[in-house]
């Protein structure tokens, strides 16, 4: 399923690209976060975090590794450098003790309204197992929205300070 929207953010795109870039001070940053390290994933760089996102049923702790990608999907310093204006992507595999969610994720950060203004438009390719699944796209995708608007307004407002 492809989940997408944008948000508007009362940060400069530099500033809030920065924090989105820099998986302590977004994990920081990030509301009910148990936990952040560095991965011993599948690329150098990979970092892990346990969230509790609210949700209906109220907070699952979710085991996440998450990965940054270049635009042909694979982690490359020197690529993420050069494409230093282009796109954000991230993998992101997660695992509660009864599903799995995976993600992949794409975020655009523009000029917003003015200077110390972003507009950021993401899209999420969600995948998920288990008691999630039969939910339904009714329930996942106002979750997924909800969430990814948390997240982005959290990077938002450090990205301001």
């Amino acid at each position: 399923m492809i989940v997408s929207g944008s948000v508007a953010l009362a940060a400069a795109p530099g500033a809030v690209r920065a924090v989105l870039e820099d998986p302590e001070t977004l994990s920081r940053a990030l509301p009910n976060v148990d936990r952040f390290g560095w991965s011993d994933g599948p690329a150098e760089g990979s970092f892990a975090v346990t969230i509790r996102p609210a949700l209906a049923l109220g907070e699952i702790p979710v085991r996440t590794v998450w990965q940054r990608l270049e635009s042909t999907g694979v982690a490359d310093a020197a690529s993420a450098e050069a494409s230093a204006d282009g796109p954000l992507r991230y993998r992101v595999e997660g695992r509660t003790d009864e599903q799995r969610v995976d993600l992949d994720v794409l975020l655009e950060i523009a000029p917003g309204d003015s200077a110390a203004a972003s507009r950021v438009s993401w899209q999420l390719g969600v995948h998920v197992t288990g008691t999630l699944r039969a939910a339904g796209q009714r329930v996942i995708a106002p979750i997924v929205e909800r969430q990814v608007r948390l997240v982005l307004e959290a990077a938002g407002e450090e990205a301001a300070r």
